[in-house]
């Protein structure tokens, strides 16, 4: 995939740094490349749910994230994304240390972009899904939200 903006590295960081909840979470983005970023999670005891496995909500917001992110790295300067629908689907319950995840652009259009994500952890050298998610993500030309300009 080729970038619309020649400075799209510096633009998806500078959106990442602005984003306060991946931080609040721990996930941590480790690669990011045109139409493709990465994260990973370290498990910790607020990311259960009542059984021991990782929270569905936790994985849907990584979903989510990944996704939006690797949009972002398709669009031109001062355009933005926001979901408009995301459909997150459970393969396996999350039981791991550490959980990868990993959002990509399967088509870069011009108001929208289809996106698609994967959530999983290494059991030995075996790859275990958690979750994957399809995710459409509107592209906007950047405006004012709270009196501040985006």
């Amino acid at each position: 995939m080729t970038p619309r903006n020649n400075k799209w590295r510096e633009y998806v960081s500078y959106k990442m740094d602005r984003n306060k909840f991946h931080k609040m979470l721990g996930l941590e983005f480790v690669s990011i490349e045109p139409g493709e970023v990465t994260g990973e999670l370290v498990f910790q005891e607020m990311h259960e749910q009542q059984n021991g496995y990782l929270h569905g909500g936790v994985t849907s917001a990584i979903c989510d994230m990944v996704s939006g992110f690797a949009a972002y790295t398709m669009v031109e300067q001062d355009q933005q994304v926001f979901t408009v629908e995301c459909k997150v689907s459970y393969y396996n319950p999350g039981i791991s240390d550490k959980f990868y995840a990993r959002g990509w652009v399967e088509k870069a259009g011009k108001r929208f972009h289809f996106c698609a994500s994967e959530i999983y952890y290494l059991k030995g050298e075996e790859k275990i899904t958690v979750a994957k998610s399809s995710t459409t993500m509107a592209v906007i030309e950047a405006g004012v939200v709270k009196g501040k300009h985006l």
